[in-house]
């Protein structure tokens, strides 16, 4: 976010080490120092199988941290922008959800990122966005890397096949945020990359790609993990509202993993 806005903003990025968004006092601080007229709220705890064994500590971050910097954002008369997730659905859905349908979060994680949601827009109800994405892969984290680096060892991959999303580069993301941004857009808005996918077919379209063998790749089931928390089994997000706002069209996946995967601009 901070290198797509740099070369036409004034741009203050933090991390954790720098700010911790819980720390009320400390935000306000940073807030007034800087006085920013729109503030990217991109920290949150997102493990999810974590949040499921810690659920307070969740809660605080990505709901109590939320309020912390809308409240500070309010005071600036800032526009707060709020990254969500597609983890807020239940999954039962069998076309992509839009914006207006009814959240219905299965974990600790989807609970505590629609909390977050809530206090974003009860606090700064004028001067909002929140834009919930999902399968975020980018440098050095997610799914494709891990994937990638797999395939190149020769390691045996199993990759689930029952659970069906968007991958979404983090790049298109940010340029996505960056759009509604500079559009002074409003309101709750769904980015993801365009169509759908397994796991397993994200899997294998990274070894195609790359043109290394898919024949560690096996296809196993979500209950075959046996993880804390559950998961949507159908989590596809339609970014029709997103396009309509901005005018902007939304590159399909395997796109923009090739452009990922190869060095190619996007967004």
């Amino acid at each position: 976010m901070v290198r797509l806005a740099a070369p036409r903003h004034r741009v203050l990025g933090l991390d954790r080490a720098r700010l911790d968004i819980v720390r009320r006092d400390d935000v306000l601080r940073v807030f007034r120092e800087f006085s920013p007229e729109a503030v990217l709220h991109c920290a949150a705890y997102t493990d999810v199988d974590g949040a499921e064994r810690a659920p307070e500590e969740a809660l605080e971050v990505n709901a109590t941290g939320a309020r912390v910097v809308a409240e500070s954002a309010r005071e600036l008369e800032a526009l707060v922008l709020y990254v969500s997730t597609d983890y807020v659905f239940d999954g039962r859905a069998t076309a992509p959800y839009r914006e207006e349908e009814p959240p219905r979060p299965l974990s600790s994680y989807g609970r505590s990122k629609l909390e977050g949601e809530r206090a974003v827009a009860e606090t700064c109800p004028e001067s909002h966005a929140i834009v919930r994405t999902g399968w975020l892969y980018g440098p050095g984290k997610g799914f494709v890397d891990w994937a990638r680096e797999r395939l190149r060892r020769g390691e045996e991959l199993p990759l689930v096949e029952d659970q069906t999303g968007s991958p979404t580069s983090a790049r298109e993301l940010a340029a996505a945020m960056l759009a509604l941004v500079e559009g002074k857009h409003r309101g709750l808005f769904h980015f993801v990359n365009q169509g759908e996918s397994s796991w397993l077919a994200l899997g294998r379209a990274v070894a195609e790609e790359l043109a290394l063998s898919p024949a560690r790749i096996r296809a196993i089931q979500a209950a075959d993990l046996n993880r804390p928390a559950p998961r949507p089994r159908y989590s596809v997000l339609s970014v029709e509202r997103f396009e309509k706002s901005t005018g902007r069209t939304v590159t399909g996946w395997r796109e923009a993993l090739h452009q990922y995967l190869h060095g190619a601009s996007a967004g």
